[in-house]
């Protein structure tokens, strides 16, 4: 079976973590605040704040904003339910606009709609889904004007670019996820990076219990820190990340050249003057569910991201959300499927993973537009 993803461990990884093991430096230690150095570099961010998580990140995220109490957060409805729950974490309102259906994430045009039409959204949380920047310069610049903090969802997007700009050194804070199949990856953890660093210095604030210094508390915070063994596992992989995101690059051009003649499919789109690294490749297709066995059957491994909108979720039906007014983002959930793409592929596994797509004839053609 070729795995829909596969994180690699080599031994350079596994001499960093028995390294920090027999120092017993195992919380927050020196290689943590290695790899925050680096990793700020890496994304042009003038600092960088390790913590636990993607979700932690985005939920201290949100805190150090200082949002009062019912204040509305605007989002997608289209992508990991940490998105919007980091805003009821901290008692405000998540609110929802529809999504591009060819990059399949918010634009300018529709948080600009929305801002303009409800002066209560105090922020806006894009996210750079798959792998591709949304159009983030363009929205840091309507946000700021209207006084709108900007929170970017980096968690898949490691690399990515917009006009050379990298993810999360644009908006007023960024939050990457080094969960085990994500571009890199620390096991767990995660990395809030930004232009404003005030906001910087907040977060690492709530991370450690809104201490500080040791035993004095000035914030009620929490303990998302980064342990040492992920800091050491995340100076490894980001040393690696840019072979790795050219490799998954070049295997998405693979696909792409494969596949793009199906009239019953739609490869991923690239927006110009955008680098995608491609954490998933993105079809959209008809007869979702059938071309999922079939692929099964040949030994391809395929999921879908995401088959269920945040606001069809129990959780957020049950506090009165509806998808009724997204209809993009529904269309996307009945349609998407992703394909390997990781770097771990050899050129057979690719031509296997094409001949295996072409060899299945859809119950009906075509796919929105």
């Amino acid at each position: 079976m070729i795995p829909i993803a596969k994180p690699f461990i080599g031994p350079e990884e596994q001499a960093a973590v028995a390294e920090v093991l027999a120092s017993g430096m195992l919380a927050a230690g020196p290689k943590v605040k290695a790899f925050e150095a680096v990793f700020a570099e890496y994304c042009a961010s003038p600092d960088a704040v390790a913590c636990s998580s993607g979700t932690a990140g985005l939920c201290i995220a949100v805190a150090a904003l200082g949002l009062p109490r019912g204040s509305k957060v605007l989002t997608t409805p289209f992508s990991f339910i940490a998105t919007a729950n980091c805003v009821l974490y901290n008692d405000a309102v998540p609110v929802f606009g529809d999504v591009d259906p060819a990059t399949f994430v918010l634009t300018a045009k529709t948080v600009r709609a929305a801002l303009d039409a409800d002066p209560e959204i105090k922020a806006v949380i894009p996210v750079h889904l798959y792998g591709q920047a949304c159009e983030i310069r363009e929205i840091a610049e309507i946000a700021s004007a209207r006084g709108v903090a900007v929170i970017e969802d980096c968690a898949q997007a490691h690399g990515a670019t917009e006009e050379g700009v990298p993810v999360g050194a644009v908006g007023d804070l960024g939050v990457f996820s080094f969960y085990p199949t994500k571009n890199m990856m620390t096991g767990e953890g995660g990395m809030i990076t930004g232009r404003n660093t005030a906001l910087l210095d907040r977060c690492r604030l709530y991370l450690n219990h809104g201490a500080p210094q040791r035993y004095l508390h000035t914030e009620l915070g929490f303990n998302y820190r980064m342990t040492s063994i992920a800091g050491a596992l995340g100076l490894c992989q980001l040393a690696r990340l840019p072979e790795w995101n050219r490799q998954r690059r070049a295997n998405a051009e693979t696909l792409n050249a494969g596949l793009k003649d199906l009239s019953w499919l739609a490869v991923p789109l690239e927006r110009a003057g955008c680098e995608h690294v491609y954490h998933q490749y993105v079809l959209k297709v008809r007869d979702r569910a059938r071309l999922q066995a079939h692929l099964q059957a040949a030994g391809v491994g395929s999921d879908v991201h995401y088959p269920r909108l945040i606001t069809d979720q129990p959780l957020y039906q049950s506090l009165g959300y509806t998808s009724d007014t997204f209809p993009v983002a529904r269309q996307l959930a009945d349609e998407v499927l992703s394909l390997p793409v990781h770097p771990a592929l050899s050129a057979d596994d690719l031509q296997t993973i094409i001949a295996a797509v072409r060899s299945f004839t859809p119950a009906e053609e075509g796919v929105s537009a």
